[in-house]
């Protein structure tokens, strides 16, 4: 279970389990409780995204993964919620929109997907391109999970991670098949890494 804990300037999420407690604390200002939203920081968050996902949302997101693989639920299903809030979140910080990707969104495109799109103008996009996450959803996500084990999941740490590691590519389905191949589950240091492993070139 969890629930709201308050300490002076600070909100916890507060998991417990046969391990004991776990706090997760989340800034707040001065004049916040868990029941209102009247302060400056509420405001922001009414003129942002509806569909924006908040360093809380991510921490219940987290939260939900622990309970449902302590239930018997894989990590294949228990993560996907938490994989599809870190894009949305990281999509937004960087910049882009809460809606699924589309290539006409993405900046970064390989050599070879240039040069199709080049010859085939009309061309649909499903059929010949790929919008690749230079760093897995599964591996990302798990390195999010780290960040809220260990108390450390906030809005500094999480930027951070999303501004060194979150980079999207439009790569050509070809691309795509040869990148599964050879990094579909090592990790590498960078985005860079692994697209060059699989000879993808910008």
């Amino acid at each position: 279970m969890y629930f709201l804990k308050r300490q002076e300037s600070n909100t916890a999420i507060v998991t417990e389990s046969k391990m004991g407690s776990h706090y997760n604390w989340l800034p707040t200002c001065n004049l916040c409780r868990p029941d209102q939203r009247s302060c400056s920081m509420a405001s922001r968050e009414s003129s942002a995204s509806k569909n924006a996902i908040t360093i809380d949302h991510l921490s219940l997101a987290c939260h939900h993964v622990e309970e449902m693989m302590a239930a018997g639920i894989t990590e294949n299903m228990a993560i996907r919620t938490l994989e599809l809030f870190i894009d949305v979140y990281a999509n937004l910080h960087m910049g882009g929109s809460a809606t699924p990707h589309h290539v006409d969104q993405v900046e970064l495109w390989s050599i070879k997907a240039r040069k199709l799109r080049d010859a085939l103008p009309d061309a649909k996009p499903r059929d010949y391109f790929r919008v690749e996450h230079g760093t897995p959803q599964r591996g990302f996500a798990r390195k999010v999970l780290e960040l809220y084990r260990k108390g450390k999941l906030a809005a500094r740490t999480m930027d951070k991670l999303v501004e060194r590691d979150y980079k999207l590519a439009v790569i050509t389905l070809d691309e795509d098949k040869i990148l599964n191949k050879i990094a579909r589950s090592k990790m590498f240091d960078t985005p860079e890494e692994r697209w060059a492993s699989a000879g993808i070139r910008f």
